[in-house]
């Protein structure tokens, strides 16, 4: 019995080091990806790294660098569309980043008849400033944070009466703004995460067509990386707008969703 014992921990042991090497393989093999990716960006087979980022960015991965390095890929390799889409996805996820500003603007340089969007007045801005404080996981944190908060304000005012006074209740109004304030941008943040009504047209020369059918008149045309907002859509075909105010349908498949 003694030796079974042994034997029982020896295995067991055994499988806890063999599971563990699995773990810490697994962890790294992305990693290692990436930077096989930024291996073949470096001796400037653009296409392949392009390839090597993307299938990363098709198994799930969300992450600002990869999306950026795969927009430089695809800006070498000539593919336009493909290079402002993964530059504004890197912009969602880190807003402020001035690479990304850059590297987007000189895309943009490439598409033909690109017009860029309205700039945003001041409060458009400020707002989208403090829209970039947290992330919708850190507003919505804030405000069950901030409501417990209230709760508890309100009970030591209303059953110790030893601690009504106006510093206790200004208290409470102060963070029943916050709580307010953060359950708005919790709300909105989350619902920018998940707007999906922009897109990038992939494709040069479409013809955009009066109406969602192949047989109408066409209205004008757009070119691969051209950003449009998307307003309306049919099983196949998507209103599209510029910012130029233009609209019109195209089939829903040369537009890449951001």
């Amino acid at each position: 019995m003694p030796g079974y014992k042994h034997i029982k921990s020896a295995l067991l042991l055994a499988v806890l080091l063999l599971t563990g090497s699995i773990l810490r393989a697994q962890q790294a093999l992305p990693q290692q990806r990436f930077d096989a990716a930024n291996s073949l960006y470096q001796q400037s087979k653009f296409t392949e790294a392009a390839a090597a980022y993307q299938q990363l960015i098709d198994e799930g991965y969300a992450i600002k660098a990869l999306y950026f390095n795969a927009g430089n890929a695809y800006y070498k390799a000539g593919k336009t569309g493909e290079a402002v889409f993964n530059y504004e996805k890197a912009l969602q996820l880190a807003p402020r980043d001035e690479a990304a500003k850059h590297n987007l603007a000189l895309a943009n340089q490439k598409v033909n008849g690109f017009v860029d969007e309205l700039p945003l007045v001041f409060f458009q801005q400020w707002w989208r400033q403090l829209q970039q404080l947290h992330k919708p996981n850190g507003w919505a944190v804030g405000c069950i944070v901030f409501f417990w908060l209230v709760i508890a304000g309100v009970m030591l005012n209303t059953f110790l009466p030893g601690w009504k006074n106006k510093f206790l209740r200004w208290g409470n109004y102060a963070l029943g703004t916050l709580f307010t304030l953060y359950l708005v941008m919790a709300i909105d943040t989350y619902a920018v995460a998940n707007n999906h009504q922009a897109g990038i047209i992939m494709h040069s020369n479409i013809k955009v067509k009066t109406a969602p059918d192949d047989n109408s008149k066409d209205a004008f045309e757009v070119q691969e990386g051209m950003k449009v907002h998307i307003a309306d859509a049919t099983k196949d075909f998507c209103k599209i707008s510029l910012a130029d105010g233009k609209t019109g349908w195209i089939s829903c498949a040369w537009i890449k969703r951001l």
